[in-house]
């Protein structure tokens, strides 16, 4: 059962933009990553990302590497993301959720299995940072085997010839990255991120989310002027309880103030 598309076209019913939320499992523990996703639900989060924490994160930022570090210190493992996923499907977490990695893990732990167990448990979609599409054929076997959509990045550098590559392979929506670099905060919004979800838009009928450095409400409202029908956010979110998990009530209640906050741009501005 595929969730993610569904969930596109409700919002698109609702003039809503979509609010997907990344968040690493096992920061900085199993436990807080449960009741952070929860919380996140019930803001507001259309879609879950769900990070897997990976030794060498070369596409993040300092936030979303030290996120990975205190999980990675905590001993999370990669079946321990299937665990979580089945945990929050007992919860009662209808959103779907896809799962952003680095090709190593996956390819260690074995294609076809790491697909298997992520359907099973209930995810929905992965994303694969680093797989360049030349080389994914044996992970689109296995997703399509498994009913899972496969989440392609584009970036401001893609031309028009590989855009068009991309997109042929892509399902449940396309990424585009708003920045050249990692993942982080950033004070301002690169206004030609129109023009990319502009190609997008001409080239293919998925869905759009915009990610790396959205952090707040005035972020949102932009990118979704764009014609984005998302965005994605992490390092901000991430930032707004790893300063406080000494007491990760008050954690907690920073997460559900700061997502409600975007959640409220991305449905206000098309409303």
């Amino acid at each position: 059962m595929r969730r993610i598309a569904p969930a596109f076209e409700a919002l698109s019913r609702s003039g809503s933009g979509a609010y997907v939320p990344y968040i690493c499992a096992g920061d900085p523990d199993t436990d807080f990553t449960l009741e952070l996703a929860k919380r996140l639900c019930n803001a507001g989060a259309d879609i879950l990302e769900l990070g897997l924490p990976f030794s060498d994160p070369v596409a993040d930022g300092p936030v979303i590497q030290e996120a990975m570090a205190r999980s990675l210190s905590a001993g999370f493992k990669v079946a321990h993301v299937f665990e979580t996923i089945s945990s929050l499907r007992r919860a009662g977490i209808r959103q779907p959720i896809v799962v952003m990695t680095y090709f190593n893990p996956v390819h260690k732990f074995g294609i076809a299995e790491f697909c298997g167990r992520l359907a099973s448990s209930g995810g929905d979609g992965i994303l694969v940072v680093d797989l360049p599409i030349e080389e994914s054929e044996d992970l689109e076997r296995s997703a399509d085997r498994n009913d899972l959509d496969i989440i392609r990045l584009v970036t401001p550098t893609t031309d028009d010839r590989r855009l068009r590559s991309i997109l042929a392979k892509a399902s449940g929506f396309v990424y585009i990255v708003s920045v050249a670099g990692v993942t982080g905060a950033r004070e301002g919004f690169d206004g030609g991120v129109s023009g990319l979800v502009g190609r997008v838009t001409e080239l293919s009928k998925l869905p759009t989310a915009v990610g790396f450095g959205i952090s707040n409400p005035e972020q949102v409202r932009r990118a979704l002027a764009t014609g984005a029908s998302g965005i994605v956010e992490g390092s901000a979110l991430i930032s707004s309880y790893s300063s406080l998990l000494g007491d990760r009530d008050q954690a907690l209640r920073a997460v559900e103030r700061h997502s409600k906050s975007m959640k409220d741009a991305a449905s206000a501005l098309k409303a």
